[in-house]
């Protein structure tokens, strides 16, 4: 098996449902895993409304954190608005080159567009140095 990260379809020439078993795939499946020889332990988060969450139960293994976001609104003048957030927290492996989570990054996006509709979904990856995991 190569890496789907480097052989893939453009995001945007996909289903949701093949965006779910993607992201799903590229999350948790071993096999892609070594495929991508993915070995750097780093945490996929997905910031949501919390009224969009259920959008994202499809992720098998996540830690889900209620947050409230915090943000100017233009259509009102700039007022500071408060929102009830979910923060959606998944461990995962990455390549040296980091493909898997810019590719992880990239399918959320697009499903963003598709499926979740925000004007932004706020998706970032970084590196856990050291954890119980």
């Amino acid at each position: 098996m190569e890496c789907p990260c480097r052989s893939a379809k453009p995001a945007k020439d996909l289903t949701p449902d093949e965006i779910k078993a993607e992201v799903t795939a590229l999350l948790y499946d071993e096999e892609v895993g070594k495929a991508c020889n993915a070995r750097d332990r780093e945490l996929l988060s997905i910031v949501v409304l919390r009224s969009k969450a259920h959008l994202f139960d499809f992720l098998e293994a996540s830690t889900i954190w209620k947050v409230l976001g915090r943000w100017q609104d233009p259509q009102q003048g700039g007022k500071l608005v408060d929102e009830p957030n979910v923060q959606i927290d998944v461990q995962f492996r990455d390549a040296v080159d980091e493909c898997v989570g810019k590719r992880l990054v990239d399918l959320l996006e697009e499903y963003n567009k598709q499926v979740v509709g925000e004007q932004l979904l706020y998706t970032r990856t970084i590196p856990i140095e050291e954890g119980s995991l």
